[in-house]
């Protein structure tokens, strides 16, 4: 029984470090895509989501560790509960992640910045800067609106051929959300199978560990 104990607390301390960790990325990550994510918009949205999961998973896993170092059965019994939790709020993240079209909503969010220009001008400015990308579809968009493309489409803002950026900032969004949502989803559904993973050890460390505290109490 001891050394079915230690078995299952020792994976479990893996399976909650690894957890930690990922918490840990996915907080940094998101606040890197919260920088540049226009607020109020279906990214911005689901990045402030990300960054909630990501902090309730390393709450969650710390006291998962602290309730099998210390064999606490009360942290124990409260980290599967949180878990649990974790684990239909996770499934509901990627069932809507695999129904949302992010490419369509990173083209709409960009197209409805770009219908108001002049209101948004800064925002487009920044999306280019960030993204080496120029115009909608491309540099020759500010022929119609300023007559001229603009420095911020040339990296360090030098006019040259070699230095323009050639590419259109709706084609690069597009691309980027197609390949944040794979990435997204691949970091979703591994987090989903340590969770339950992580579930069944803790419940088998409670149980075990109960069973084990009736047994001395039996035997005294």
């Amino acid at each position: 029984m001891s050394c079915q104990l230690s078995f299952y607390k020792v994976l479990l301390s893996i399976v909650n470090t690894v957890l930690s960790l990922l918490g840990i990325g996915l907080i940094a990550l998101s606040v890197y895509e919260l920088n540049s994510s226009t607020p109020g918009t279906f990214e911005h949205v689901a990045v402030v989501v990300q960054i909630f999961i990501g902090s309730f998973i390393i709450l969650t896993s710390f006291t998962g560790c602290i309730g099998t170092c210390r064999h606490s059965l009360s942290l124990i019994w409260s980290y599967v509960m949180c878990v649990g939790f974790l684990l239909a709020f996770q499934l509901y993240i990627i069932v809507a992640a695999h129904s949302t079209d992010y490419v369509l909503n990173a083209r709409n969010d960009f197209n409805n910045l770009w219908s108001n220009y002049t209101l948004n001008e800064d925002r487009i400015s920044s999306i280019e800067t960030s993204n080496h990308c120029c115009g909608r579809n491309s540099s020759l968009d500010y022929e119609h609106i300023v007559g001229a493309i603009p420095k911020k489409c040339y990296l360090n803002q030098e006019r040259t051929l070699e230095n323009l950026f050639k590419e259109g900032c709706l084609e690069v969004l597009e691309e980027n959300a197609s390949k944040n949502s794979q990435i997204g989803l691949t970091v979703k559904w591994i987090i989903f199978f340590l969770e339950l993973c992580a579930l069944g050890l803790a419940s088998l460390l409670g149980i075990n560990l109960r069973n084990k505290r009736r047994r001395e109490q039996f035997e005294n």
